[in-house]
């Protein structure tokens, strides 16, 4: 409970309030004025905020639409959502929640509607921040599990999260992601595991982290997935367990392990394949997912979307010298 201050504590707080954030004073400054220490003032302006005298408001930029067309029209996407700032990559969720949002109304999904979700720290952290409500939506996993700890390579625990934010139902696929042919083949035909697979054909929406070439997180080996391939030298990114090239092209690694999860080709046949690229660094790889084919929705920042464009302008500007 807050103490309450006296009239000359209240006098104290105004002056200190009303210099600092509106004279533009400084903290010593202030201290001078007022006969104490800086550290007092300091002090005198968290207590103003604490009692409401200070409220302060972040009031995002406008983003100007243009660069989001620029995206959709450049790389043949559905549409472009594009949040102001640059996104944390280890937690872009609540920078990236507000577009995304965006991007799922216009997908709108109801109940009985089936929404798959990948892996990926975006995937796991926009879950967790998001405010949209899903009653009777059906949420399930587009591949298998792996042996890292982390949770945003485990796409039951996303699967999990997404419906406890959302209200969803909640379907797991309790089988791993990388097994040999004919394990997969068995597995496939389990009647528990065949009901959340065929549900990939079905989906209205796939929620898709992308993921940016190379993979200097030691997690992504630990996760299982082969990253020290020699196949994927000339990947950019990486969505759902598959990787491609800049241009596009789907990169075959090595492995003899099958990959149980949703194709290319059911991810293509989804309606809304909302791809979350947070943070500059997956900008090639965002570009690569589009042409793909394997997103069609992107929700970025601007700092990602700037990336993005300058790429973009140099292909063309090369091109057009040759």
């Amino acid at each position: 409970m807050t103490e309450p201050i006296s009239d000359e504590g209240t006098e104290q707080l105004m002056t200190a309030a009303v210099m600092y954030y509106e004279q533009s004073a400084s903290q010593q400054e202030i201290a001078l004025q007022l006969g104490v220490s800086r550290p007092t003032v300091s002090r005198l302006l968290q207590r103003a905020r604490d009692l409401g005298i200070v409220q302060i408001e972040i009031v995002p930029p406008h983003v100007d639409p243009t660069t989001a067309e620029h995206l959709r029209e450049r790389l043949g996407l559905r549409s472009v959502h594009i949040a102001p700032g640059r996104a944390n990559e280890s937690h872009p969720g609540p920078l990236l929640a507000e577009p995304f949002g965006e991007a799922l109304d216009a997908a709108a999904p109801t109940s009985g509607d089936v929404i798959v979700t990948s892996w990926g720290r975006a995937v796991y952290s926009v879950g967790r921040a998001m405010r949209r409500t899903l009653p009777g939506v059906v949420i399930a996993p587009a591949m298998g599990g792996n042996a890292s700890d982390r949770p945003w390579f485990q796409p039951n625990e996303i699967v999990r999260t997404w419906a406890n934010e959302s209200g969803g139902r909640p379907v797991y696929l309790n089988a791993p992601a990388l097994v040999s042919a004919p394990l997969a083949e068995l597995l496939r035909a389990e009647p528990e595991i065949h009901e959340v697979v065929q549900l990939w054909d079905h989906a209205k929406v796939v929620l898709i982290g992308v993921g940016a070439w190379p993979k200097p997180d030691p997690s992504y080996a630990a996760a299982g997935f082969p990253v020290h391939d020699p196949a994927l030298v000339g990947a950019v990114g990486d969505v759902a367990g598959w990787s491609f090239t800049i241009d596009g092209e789907i990169v075959r690694y090595h492995d003899p392990r099958v990959l149980l999860g949703v194709t290319p080709a059911q991810l293509r046949a989804i309606p809304h394949a909302i791809g979350f690229a947070g943070g500059a660094s997956k900008a090639l790889a965002a570009i690569g997912a589009a042409r793909a084919g394997l997103i069609n929705v992107l929700v970025t920042d601007t700092a990602t979307a700037r990336a993005m464009e300058a790429h973009l302008n140099s292909e063309a500007g090369t091109r057009s010298q040759r």
